[in-house]
């Protein structure tokens, strides 16, 4: 039987991802308004009467719920996931490690953890977590692309290839596609 403490948090995952969707489409959603549009808002960006409920604060309530249990590994995965949006790099990598460590074979949490420990500049671990990523799902763009681009670092012009390849044959129409086989070509024309 599903105990009640189960349903809180369950119900407070929803309420907390709810609410930070809600807030970053509004914004998104207003950085996106043609100029015109936005100039005939009058001093506020929100509508009449929505609570001011600013990214620091959103972060500082996702916060309290995972400090609250933090062995929810959805809950922990959207705070990590707003702290990389909000550019707290550091402390995202700190819980996309958490949300890694309580659901192994989370393909999303293993590779936004293997993109924002590369931000980091530990490249080594970020190329660990994306093959390992791979070997849940081998058809994972991100982390096809990560590593595509950490061999381009290293000149490993024949991994780098092989990776690409891999992703033509999972996704033809990857719009980073072109992208990556300049890096390629420049990479070859090095030598």
């Amino acid at each position: 039987m599903i105990s009640s403490r189960t349903i809180h948090f369950a119900i407070l995952g929803i309420i907390l991802g709810a609410s930070t969707g809600y807030v970053f489409a509004f914004y998104r959603a207003h950085a996106a308004m043609p100029p015109a549009l936005a100039e005939t808002q009058v001093d506020s960006e929100v509508p009449a009467g929505h609570p001011e409920v600013n990214a620091e604060q959103m972060l500082e309530m996702m916060k309290k719920a995972v400090e609250t249990d933090p062995t929810q590994p959805e809950v922990v995965k959207r705070y990590a996931t707003a702290l990389f949006e909000a550019g707290h790099i550091e402390e995202a990598a700190k819980w996309f490690g958490k949300a890694v460590e309580l659901e192994p074979n989370s393909v999303d949490a293993r590779s936004m953890y293997g993109a924002v420990l590369w931000r980091i500049g530990n490249k080594e671990a970020a190329a660990a977590q994306l093959e390992a990523t791979l070997k849940i799902d081998p058809a994972n763009i991100p982390s096809l692309h990560g590593l595509t681009l950490l061999a381009l670092e290293k000149h490993d012009a024949a991994r780098a290839d092989q990776l690409i390849k891999k992703i033509e044959a999972v996704e033809p129409s990857y719009s980073q596609l072109p992208g990556l086989r300049d890096r390629l070509q420049a990479e070859n024309l090095r030598k």
